[in-house]
């Protein structure tokens, strides 16, 4: 309603500000006004057209981006990774039943053909599950005896897990079985919490004082993604040996994706209580295996009360993790569509209304010898014009944004804003249908009767 008073009062403004005396003399309502080309209109259409235009571009950067993100697995291997959730608890039965259901499935699982190794784990790589992390701190260098104060993302994994996702190990060791007993107070780092917590030193065996898990809230939107186990809101502060560094691991879709992270080892007190997920058995396999149909096959003839459920493969769990970028790539691309016909739309508007006012002199130019070409430059140079200049406008709006979503998008980040697909093709694209939005009223202006337009003198 507000763009319908605005937009429609300028025009009436005018039309009371019309010049009367004219206007009542015979042939007064034939006029050929000196044409303006600084306008409101001609500045508004400018204005749609870069805005159309720069939506064009962050479409075609995210469309390109999301082939390119694929990158998301940097870190490890997640060929012929398959995963499978389980959690016997919820089928009735005790923690020390799980946990031994579960070890023992898991020994059938690495005997099976063409398994290469497994690990069972409650964190998996790249999920969007809204990881709240954890808070440690570490004693300063200096004498004072202060703690710095840092935040990590949080993992709880299996002792083969770096095995199974093929997560180097760059300094110390793996987790080995002792490290899962409820006394055990170990963790492995990440290279990006070394960098940024010891400068690069050497972090084995230094100790880190972390609160148990205190929840920050989800950061996702995805189903469970604020964890209210009671193990989970606990602010006792433990401290805990760092034993091994892993390398890093991407797990984001903003540019900085690898965070600093800790790995805890998976205690008896998991497979009590585990997260909305369950516990997940991860398995790597030979090329051309299908290991989940072995797995769920396994399951049912060990135990028939242990369901399964949310089985994948690792692609599939990237293409999931991917699903919000893709969809906030089809939302660009109506608004960009929608905007690119609404600018067409008003190009050959302004072009159909500017035919109509001089059709007059464009008569008298035709009975005078103007020819098609002649009238067909006269209409259309003005949209040319306006095309070109909200083009230039388009691409320098449109670069500035590109970097800024370069700064927050892995996505944008890792496509070139010079790809010639991108600085020709999106203008390209906007100035044909803009000039063929212009061409089509100034066809009809070449189709004006001399005889008629003179008449009205």
């Amino acid at each position: 309603m507000l763009t319908g008073l605005l937009f429609g009062l300028a025009p009436a403004l005018q039309a009371i500000r019309f010049d009367l005396t004219p206007a009542l003399k015979e042939g007064g309502n034939i006029q050929l006004r000196k044409h303006s080309w600084l306008s409101l209109r001609n500045a508004l259409l400018v204005s749609q057209l870069a805005g159309s235009l720069t939506l064009l571009l962050i479409l075609g950067l995210l469309s390109l981006g999301i082939q390119t993100t694929m990158g998301i697995a940097d870190g490890f291997d997640p060929k012929n990774l398959s995963l499978i959730s389980l959690d016997p608890v919820r089928g009735g039965y005790s923690a020390e039943q799980a946990e031994s259901i579960l070890h023992k499935l898991l020994e059938r699982v690495r005997r099976l053909p063409g398994v290469t190794s497994a690990s069972l784990t409650e964190s998996v790589p790249v999920l969007l599950d809204g990881n709240a992390g954890v808070t440690f701190s570490t004693s300063k260098s200096d004498e004072t005896k202060s703690k710095e104060v840092h935040s990590a993302k949080k993992y709880v994994v299996g002792r083969n897990y770096f095995d199974t996702t093929r997560v180097p190990i760059i300094t110390g060791r793996a987790f080995l079985k002792n490290d899962e007993s409820d006394e055990s107070r170990v963790v492995i780092v990440s290279q990006k919490l070394v960098h940024d917590v010891w400068r690069g030193g050497d972090p084995l065996g230094k100790r880190v004082e972390i609160s148990n898990n205190e929840v920050a809230g989800g950061r996702g939107a995805m189903p469970g993604t604020f964890d209210l186990r009671p193990n989970s809101v606990e602010k006792d502060r433990e401290v805990f040996e760092v034993v091994g560094v892993a390398g890093d691991v991407a797990n984001d879709l903003i540019a900085s994706k690898k965070h600093p992270a800790i790995y805890f080892p998976l205690h008896a007190a998991d497979y009590a209580q585990p997260s909305l997920l369950g516990v997940t058995l991860m398995v790597r396999s030979t090329p051309g295996t299908n290991v989940l149909e072995a797995l769920r096959n396994e399951i049912s003839v060990m135990d028939a009360k242990v369901v399964p459920f949310n089985a994948r493969s690792m692609s599939e769990q990237i293409e999931q993790f991917m699903s919000p970028l893709r969809a906030a790539a089809w939302t660009y691309g109506l608004i960009g569509i929608f905007g690119l016909v609404l600018a067409a739309v008003g190009l050959a508007g302004v072009t159909s209304y500017s035919v109509a006012q001089r059709t007059h002199e464009i008569g008298i130019r035709m009975a005078l010898g103007a020819r098609t070409g002649d009238v067909l430059r006269l209409v259309m140079k003005e949209g040319v014009l306006l095309v070109a200049l909200g083009s230039i406008l388009g691409l320098s709006v449109g670069f500035v944004g590109l970097r800024l979503l370069a700064g927050l998008f892995s996505s944008v980040a890792s496509t070139s804003a010079s790809n010639p697909l991108l600085v020709l093709g999106a203008p390209a694209l906007l100035g044909s249908l803009a000039l063929a939005s212009c061409y089509l009223p100034a066809r009809r202006s070449t189709r004006i009767d001399p005889a008629i337009a003179l008449r009205q003198e």
